[in-house]
């Protein structure tokens, strides 16, 4: 096969599968804020690497260390309420005396002291870019978490509104990825035959 007919057929593979929109194939049975968010994530950095019947997940996409687009979300009713399809996770050590802090702000924040995350479920990237840059004031004493909760309420709006705030535009969350952030604990249980 000739470069020439190699570029024609893959010209035509591209617009058979739909080009930008291909997202929307892959989930067509989907509820439809899952296939708008599909449609969102697949045109910004491509097909996922992995597909379920219930998920789509990028790994390393962006800023990200994972996201997944999930079928059917957790019902969320704040600050208006929607389905937290959208996960996306982030390398974050939120200490341990603030992980309170951050959930009476946002209960779809969720630190992980395990993996060393900060993960945000929401309907879009630009909801988890606004609750992380959010819960970031949070745990640095910028904000209270009821203060977060205004401006994540205000910020809302303007979304809804078809307005990008500044504080869903850029995610400012400093990605803590120098050495190891994860905390694997402490073993209280030794293996059979070894001791303290």
């Amino acid at each position: 096969m000739s470069a020439r007919s190699r570029l024609a057929l893959a010209f035509a593979l591209v617009l058979a599968a739909g080009g930008a929109g291909a997202a929307e194939p892959i989930v067509p049975d989907w509820p439809e804020p899952a296939r708008q968010a599909a449609a969102s994530i697949t045109a910004k950095y491509g097909q996922p690497q992995e597909r379920t019947a219930s998920l789509l997940i990028w790994r390393r996409n962006g800023p990200w260390i994972r996201t997944v687009v999930h079928k059917v979300g957790a019902e969320h009713d704040f600050p208006a309420k929607h389905s937290d399809v959208v996960e996306q996770s982030l390398p974050y050590k939120v200490p341990l005396n603030l992980y309170n802090a951050v959930a009476t702000f946002n209960g779809s924040v969720i630190p992980d002291r395990t993996r060393g995350t900060l993960t945000a479920y929401g309907g879009s990237e630009a909801e988890n870019v606004l609750s992380l840059n959010l819960a970031r004031a949070v745990v640095r004493g910028e904000l209270t978490p009821e203060q977060a909760r205004e401006k994540q309420t205000a910020a809302t709006r303007e979304l809804r509104d078809g307005k990008t705030p500044e504080l869903a535009a850029k995610l400012t969350v400093e990605q803590q990825q120098e050495g190891d952030v994860s905390d694997p604990d402490t073993a209280m249980i030794l293996p059979s035959g070894r001791t303290p």
